[in-house]
């Protein structure tokens, strides 16, 4: 495994375990989770809404039409 897919996992894995930390119904959402929300969808390229409302994530969920 080379140096550059390493750091990207470490990347990944720090955003994921960020953003499920700060996830939560809205009333009790920590304020860096639409931080996180941005970096996980940076690091895996992850399109936003045509409209910019946020990032389209629901389009690779496992149980997502095709």
């Amino acid at each position: 495994m080379d140096k550059e897919f390493r750091d990207f996992k470490k990347q990944v894995r720090e955003a994921v375990a960020n953003y499920m930390q700060s996830e939560g119904c809205s009333c009790c959402e920590d304020r860096e989770h639409d931080n996180h929300k941005t970096a996980l969808a940076k690091l895996l390229k992850i399109p936003k809404y045509p409209d910019g409302s946020g990032y389209d994530f629901s389009k690779y969920r496992s149980n997502a039409k095709k």
